[in-house]
């Protein structure tokens, strides 16, 4: 869901570990408060005062969390801006200077020239992607340290290191049972979560990683998700590129779960599989066949969850 943007009054903040640096669009006013509970509370006074309804803030590896919770629980509008489009917005009004006083000025500026606010988030969704993540890094964890055991020798460090992959092991079992566990709780998680896992290609955590991180899907028209999830083929026809595509930002932890999909779908399912022969067979590349195996996937998703109906299996033609 989107909002259209409005005469709103708007303030920027650049978040930090420990504060928060906040400035008023259009008005000289300043603030700094501690990123913590009595802070948020101050900063929403301080917002009020000033009639502020929409407030941006950047990404900034979880820090922004709490604050933007705390804001959407206030009723304001919150915009989260990706740290590149802050960057890039700085780099076209020609400012270089950098501070954090600065920072939160410009994000100001940024959140002004935002066409559309997207809705509040689900305060389910954000305790289950933070719970995702964690089960994710540590499945990364296992996969170093098995590449890892396979070149140790010493048979005591190689014992313990086999204690800590066991425990890590344990570790995410449990992380994804609490996932599963917690999606299965609501109703309306739970309808969507089994309509995901009825699409070729789609396990239980690739099922959850959508439903968690993709709570736009059903909403949205054709081309927009795989736009989202960064499987979309822009031109970027210019010079030696003239006439090629590239998929370039979205999602990433949503895109990487769409590529482990494609490589069952392409395998074992007969419609899926037919599909991307087809695209090798025209001279594509392997990683483009891959891509386009993604991107209907991600548009399949958006299209069972609109209809409210499971996948129906299909034989190539």
């Amino acid at each position: 869901m989107e909002q259209n943007q409005s005469n709103t009054k708007i303030a920027g903040i650049d978040v930090g570990k420990r504060f928060l640096d906040v400035a008023a669009h259009g008005l000289e006013d300043e603030t700094q408060v501690e990123n913590g509970p009595e802070g948020h509370a101050a900063l929403i006074a301080w917002l009020r005062a000033r009639r502020v309804g929409r407030v941006g803030l950047e990404a900034t590896g979880g820090y922004e969390r709490k604050v933007r919770a705390a804001l959407e629980a206030a009723g304001f509008e919150v915009v989260v801006h990706q740290p590149l489009e802050v960057r890039l917005f700085a780099r076209l009004k020609r400012l270089r200077a950098k501070n954090d006083r600065i920072d939160a000025r410009l994000i100001a500026q940024a959140t002004a020239q935002a066409e559309t606010v997207r809705a509040a988030q689900d305060p389910r969704l954000a305790e289950l992607a933070e719970r995702l993540t964690a089960y994710e890094q540590v499945a990364d964890q296992i996969a170093g340290l098995k590449t890892f055991l396979e070149h140790v020798t010493l048979k005591d460090v190689l014992r313990s290191l086999k204690v800590q992959l066991a425990s890590l092991e344990r570790l995410k079992a449990r992380l994804l049972a609490q996932v599963l566990q917690a999606l299965k709780a609501h109703e309306d998680l739970a309808a969507r979560f089994r309509l995901l896992l009825s699409i070729p290609g789609f396990g239980p955590v690739v099922a959850a990683s959508l439903a968690i991180r993709m709570p736009e899907l059903g909403q949205m028209r054709r081309g927009q998700a795989a736009a989202l999830a960064g499987v979309a083929p822009f031109d970027r026809d210019s010079g030696q590129w003239k006439g090629l595509r590239f998929i370039t930002g979205g999602r990433a932890r949503v895109r990487r779960m769409l590529y482990l999909a494609s490589l069952a779908a392409k395998r074992y399912d007969p419609g899926f599989k037919a599909f991307h022969q087809a695209l090798l067979a025209r001279g594509k590349p392997i990683k483009l066949a891959i891509v386009a195996v993604m991107r209907k996937l991600i548009e399949a998703a958006n299209l069972i969850l609109h209809r409210g109906q499971p996948w129906v299996k299909t034989q190539p033609a």
